[in-house]
């Protein structure tokens, strides 16, 4: 079943917000698009962090490994289905570049990325979100 267009732009717009305040670092603005008990996981290192408040320290801590860098996180192939509730089910990929002070562009991650969203006071939050490493070794996800 496929989502009208309205809420297909809806969507799309709720990631290019969040992803543009990922990679500005604004991790108070970043984890307010998850419910206040939404979740982040990555199961290829073995990692569930839970709750609004776990998610800060999480990302405070990995702070300096962005230092001196640019990050941008390149989202696309998004498949946007309804699931139950009034909540969606959105996959897509996702593809991690990082240039630094040389304007030297490496490619950090690529990943697929499944999120379970729903409305909260009228608007999308993430409830829960699973990032899926491309790697041979973790099997194809989505």
């Amino acid at each position: 079943m496929s989502v009208n267009a309205d809420l297909y732009i809806e969507v799309k717009d709720f990631y290019a917000r969040q992803m543009r305040v990922l990679d500005d670092l604004d991790i108070e603005r970043f984890t307010a698009t998850f419910t206040e008990d939404g979740s982040v996981a990555h199961p290829h290192r073995g990692e569930k962090v839970e709750g609004r408040e776990a998610m800060r320290a999480k990302m405070k801590s990995m702070l300096p490994m962005y230092e001196g860098l640019v990050t941008r996180h390149w989202f696309d192939h998004f498949l946007i289905e309804p699931a139950g509730d009034d909540g969606l089910r959105v996959t897509y990929y996702s593809l991690v570049t990082q240039t630094d002070t040389e304007d030297q562009m490496r490619f950090f991650s690529s990943s697929s990325v499944e999120d379970r969203m729903v409305r909260v006071d009228g608007e999308l939050r993430i409830r829960e979100r699973v990032i899926h490493r491309d790697n041979p070794k973790f099997g194809r996800v989505i």
